[in-house]
């Protein structure tokens, strides 16, 4: 009986195991469908004229071509080597892989984060009273910014290509991709514990308080408005000439798209990328739980937190198609504009 009772939980966590692995086998490529899809629309739908005169969609289309890159560095590769074991060795033991392939994985997401969190306070500053903020929120400035944050971010992470190195280890008779240069410990707090604390909480933090910040501005906007309107009636018949000092404070329709779309990418953006994270710091402090049922529950969240990390960067352009009628209306246009360039081509 005692045999029975320690056999059955052990083989009931290799049966779990084998079918979370065949789920994420069939997710990781829905996943990478629907992702790379997306991407290419949103890129597209960026660089029309009447979207991308607006500062905030120069950040959608930097985190568009961001997420359509980590489809292809995370998601693809793993893809392959799934269904290809032998490629495996091919691509991750590769002394490329260790510099660059790392220093992708690292600076992909967090450029990604980054960018969504800039977006989110160039339109705090397009949402702001102040004449001064507003002036931030202009096209130039965008992108000036997107340039320097690359910078910076690439200057970061360079110590993974200069520190890390594929190399044979006398100890374990392997080779293998470990710090070359400095201590291994500082490369562990930068590239583990920090990675999770900026992604995890950091961003999701900025991205709160200015999404707060959007909805108090746009609040106190149609305040001002409203103030405005009725003072403006009542002193109809006595100044029928309108107020030159006034100030625009009704912000137009794309500026409005734009917020809406922030705001709903910031919520999904929140709620979908903290539970990896928070996955990722328990296992950076803790060993994974030594009984069977707790780790068979600590296996199930560990994949469905990292669905849902990948889902982060799958879902930008499938939010913006539900929640912004002028991104609709744009990519609808594009549909249009193929489908006649393809009668015309087509007819003799």
């Amino acid at each position: 009986m005692s045999n029975t009772t320690v056999v059955s939980p052990s083989i009931d966590i290799v049966h779990l195991v084998t079918v979370i692995l065949a789920m994420d086998n069939s997710m990781l490529v829905a996943l990478y469908i629907i992702g790379m899809i997306g991407a290419i629309l949103n890129m597209i739908t960026f660089v029309q004229r009447q979207i991308r005169t607006n500062s905030c969609s120069v950040y959608f289309l930097s985190t568009a071509i961001i997420d359509f890159w980590i489809m292809n560095v995370f998601l693809l590769l793993e893809i392959l080597t799934r269904f290809n074991l032998s490629l495996s060795p091919l691509i991750y033991k590769t002394r490329i892989w260790c510099k660059f392939g790392n220093f992708l994985l690292s600076i992909l997401p967090c450029l990604s984060s980054t960018y969504l969190t800039l977006a989110s306070v160039d339109r705090f500053c397009a949402s702001s009273l102040s004449s001064t903020l507003r002036k931030c929120s202009q096209l130039k400035v965008s992108r000036n910014v997107v340039r320097v944050v690359f910078i910076l971010w690439v200057i970061f992470e360079l110590h993974i290509p200069i520190g890390y190195d594929y190399v044979f280890n006398s100890t374990t008779n392997n080779a293998a991709c470990q710090v070359t240069i400095g201590s291994p410990t500082v490369y562990l707090v930068i590239d583990g514990f920090f990675f999770a604390l900026y992604n995890g909480a950091v961003v999701p933090f900025f991205l709160c308080t200015f999404g707060l910040l959007i909805c108090y501005n746009m609040k106190r906007s149609r305040g001002r408005v409203t103030a405005q309107q009725t003072t403006r009636s009542n002193r109809t018949t006595l100044d029928p000439i309108p107020s030159t000092n006034q100030v625009r404070l009704v912000p137009t329709r794309n500026n409005f798209h734009m917020l809406t779309m922030l705001l709903m990418q910031v919520t999904v953006t929140i709620f979908l990328n903290v539970p990896y994270m928070a996955i990722y710091l328990y296992g950076y402090f803790n060993q994974p739980p030594k009984d069977l049922y707790q780790y068979a529950l600590y296996i199930i969240f560990t994949f469905i937190a990292r669905w849902f990390y990948y889902m982060n960067y799958c879902k930008t352009f499938y939010v913006n198609t539900l929640t912004s009628r002028l991104f609709r209306k744009s990519l609808q246009q594009q549909f249009l504009m193929l489908v006649r360039r393809r009668t015309i081509s087509s007819v003799p």
